[in-house]
């Protein structure tokens, strides 16, 4: 596994946010001839912009209270404009040279008004994708060798919900009635169901509780559990009901679970991994919940599973599609690796900016599973 170097990817977003912010200043200022003092004011405000979002996640840290919500809820909506708009800039400046080339610049004299309305229709239709519930994916796998206690059995998984305030709390109360309309037979929460900003009494216990799966609640952590607070988040999962899994292993009904922890996180190295899961493996299938989507030849090399991860959000929100799909191999979706099938959810909520998740798995379907059938 190749070292993960936070603090230079960290810096190089910040210095992108910030950088966007600049560019969506200068542009208004070219775009709308504005007088020097008026530019060095656009220019005043937008940096005051970009130290918004970063200020309440400092605040949220360390202050939260549902009074507060309207400010951080604008803060991380701020956060979603200035990416759309600062590459919408970016993209317009890239192609107004061609637009030139066949309209004249007289042609062109309305070019700004025309990039503001395409980019308000754009984050209208883009809030609307982040405020509406998260869709139901549906999906089969086929597996050779499945043990008997396996054969159809109906999984659902959740992931990426990031509560921490009282509108993921009923985003997330419609996930669970969709899950439960499934009639799972097990559910898996795969990371990143808390975050800073919420206390474990702010009614998500009360809401977990209402899946009873027969074969029962299982999670694993995912890095932002980790920022929550490793023993306070343990402590959330314990007084939700969700039996944790952080290198562990559980049977449920002869169904092997191996949860690993936050691989990046936890800085586990690919023999770290080895080893847990020849320690925990057994012969046959086994279910492998693991929170971000790496070594997947690895854990493939180790046994046969049916794999559950997230964390990428289906980049969530442009141009994030393009990084994500950068950094990470697995990016989203199912992926078929040696005798392992590994599926990677774009998750039932989001972080910071809302977009429009793709939820939790079920699946409905009756087919006799004559070479395995999971379904998820």
């Amino acid at each position: 596994m190749k070292n993960y170097h936070f603090l230079p990817v960290f810096l190089t977003l910040l210095g992108s946010y910030i950088g966007l912010h600049f560019y969506a200043a200068s542009w208004f200022s070219r775009s709308f001839a504005a007088a020097p003092p008026a530019s060095r004011n656009l220019r005043i405000i937008f940096l005051l912009l970009a130290l918004y979002a970063p200020l309440a996640m400092f605040l949220r840290h360390r202050l939260a209270s549902p009074s507060l919500d309207w400010f951080y809820a604008a803060a991380y909506a701020w956060m979603g404009i200035i990416f759309l708009s600062g590459t919408g800039f970016i993209f317009a400046d890239f192609l107004k040279p061609s637009l030139r080339h066949f309209f004249g610049t007289s042609g062109l004299q309305h070019y700004p008004a025309g990039v503001l309305a395409a980019l308000g229709l754009l984050l209208i239709y883009a809030f609307y994708g982040g405020l509406k519930s998260p869709a139901v994916k549906e999906l089969n796998i086929i597996m050779p060798g499945l043990p008997p206690a396996m054969e159809g059995l109906r999984i659902a998984q959740i992931s990426d919900v990031h509560i921490d305030s009282a509108y993921k709390l009923r985003q997330f109360s419609k996930t669970v009635d969709s899950v439960n309309a499934a009639k799972p037979d097990l559910v898996l929460f795969t990371g990143d169901l808390v975050d800073p900003g919420l206390t474990c009494k702010d009614r998500v216990g009360e809401i977990v509780r209402k899946l009873k799966p027969r074969l029962g609640l299982y999670g694993v952590f995912g890095n932002h559990e980790y920022y929550f607070g490793y023993e306070k988040a343990a402590a959330c999962y314990r007084e939700f009901g969700i039996k944790l899994l952080q290198n562990e292993a559980a049977d449920a009904a002869g169904v092997r679970i191996i949860g690993l922890g936050d691989i990046l996180t936890e800085k586990l190295t690919e023999k770290d991994v080895e080893n847990i899961l020849k320690k925990y493996h057994r012969p046959g299938v086994s279910i492998l919940m693991s929170h971000q989507p790496v070594m997947y030849p690895l854990m493939a090399g180790s046994g046969d599973f049916i794999g559950f991860s997230g964390h990428t959000h289906r980049g969530q929100l442009f141009p994030f599609h393009l990084f994500s799909r950068i950094f990470y191999k697995y990016f989203y979706g199912l992926y078929r690796v040696g005798n392992s099938a590994f599926y990677v959810t774009s998750g039932a909520g989001t972080w910071g900016p809302p977009h429009a998740p793709a939820g939790p798995l079920r699946n409905p379907d009756n087919h006799p599973a004559r070479k395995g059938v999971f379904r998820p």
